[in-house]
């Protein structure tokens, strides 16, 4: 009986020990890891033009008549902030006009792979995502897509041009087969930080 009680008394003191050594840490060593993984990749260069939209904006809209819908006007508010990483910009379309309300979603981002801007848009006119790839052409970048409208694959292209800090223009083009057409222009103009947004 004695042998056992020794025997279990050695086995708590061995296992007390490892416990002791496992988790303390080793003299003149940290007790987390010094190793550095693989440097965390940041926003390419090309992002800046894309965070030049954060903020909130006013937005005056023309839309050209088009087989698929009829010409008007509309106002609304346009809001961008930065994405996780700043990786990417998130942009909130919202307006109403002659042809209703309006609201949109937009993902906006620098590929670095493609070496190419990219939109994913998502809207509530439209069904599914469009996915547009841009580039800079002079001081404009020019976005290009597909969209299905109608049954009918059209071709779109969008001019964001005339950009200053406060102020930009988008121009959008549409082809379905007869030649390339202006449907819409809308006009962006920056609130000030002190601005109370318009009501909706």
């Amino acid at each position: 009986m004695k042998t056992l009680i020794t025997l279990f008394t050695a086995a708590l003191l061995c296992s007390s020990a490892v416990a002791q050594e496992t988790s303390a840490p080793k003299r003149g060593k940290s007790a987390t890891p010094t190793a550095s993984g693989p440097a965390m990749p940041k926003p390419a260069a090309e992002m800046k033009d894309l965070r030049a939209l954060v903020g909130t904006w006013n937005t005056e809209e023309t839309f050209e008549q088009t087989p698929m819908m009829p010409a008007g006007t509309a106002t609304g508010t346009n809001t961008v902030r930065l994405g996780p990483g700043g990786f990417t910009v998130l942009m909130e379309e919202r307006s109403k006009g002659s042809l209703g309300a309006f609201s949109g979603h937009g993902v906006l981002t620098w590929d670095p792979n493609e070496k190419a801007y990219k939109t994913y848009w998502s809207d509530s006119m439209t069904p599914g995502v469009t996915i547009s790839t841009g580039h800079k052409e002079g001081e404009n970048i020019v976005y290009t897509g597909e969209v299905m409208m109608g049954g009918k694959k059209m071709s779109i292209r969008d001019v964001v041009s005339d950009r200053t800090p406060t102020s930009y223009t988008l121009t959008e083009f549409m082809n379905d087969g007869s030649g390339e057409k202006k449907s819409m222009t809308i006009k962006f103009t920056k609130q000030e930080a002190s601005a109370t947004p318009p009501k909706k």
